[in-house]
């Protein structure tokens, strides 16, 4: 049996809880994208953090900077010739990135980091949020399905922008 003073201290736990909810500032959620494009021989790869496309090289699919903020990369072109999902968690540019092809799962994109050289970096604040920016010249041996692996140099392109953390927003 719950005596008096255990309801009591229930109701108040309860109570400052609602009051700790209530009180509240809206969360100001983080925003992290990322992804490469670059050309072999007559074909355009670009993937970004969750999906691979392989297209002809014309016409071009736009600037990397403009596709990362996409939420996937549209396969609904005629002369799209693969596409694929990514087979690892969201963890940003890892040595090793695996995509499987959308048909076939059975077919994959190993894309192994050989060398990465920092292009440029800006770091600027916004309304209390950090927001940075960095382009990367990132050469990757490229294993696509039964072909042979082979090089391929892509410009990369990595946004971030903080949540405030604490600090005074623009309001």
């Amino acid at each position: 049996m719950i005596s008096r003073f255990m309801i009591f201290r229930i109701i108040a736990c309860l109570c400052t809880a609602i009051g700790m909810l209530a009180g509240a500032n809206d969360a100001s959620a983080g925003v992290w994208r990322w992804g490469c494009q670059g050309t072999l021989g007559t074909e355009q790869i670009i993937f970004i953090r969750d999906s691979l496309l392989v297209a002809p090289a014309n016409p071009p699919r736009g600037k990397i900077e403009d596709l990362i903020f996409k939420d996937t990369l549209a396969v609904s072109a005629d002369d799209i010739n693969n596409s694929y999902d990514a087979d690892f968690e969201d963890l940003g540019f890892t040595p090793t990135m695996k995509f499987s092809k959308r048909e076939k799962s059975n077919t994959e994109v190993v894309f192994t980091e050989k060398s990465s050289k920092r292009i440029s970096h800006t770091h600027e604040l916004i309304c209390g949020r950090d927001e940075n920016t960095t382009v990367y010249r990132k050469t990757y041996r490229y294993q696509r399905e039964d072909q042979p692996a082979r090089n391929i140099t892509m410009q990369c392109y990595e946004y971030q922008l903080s949540t405030r953390g604490g600090r005074k927003g623009c309001d």
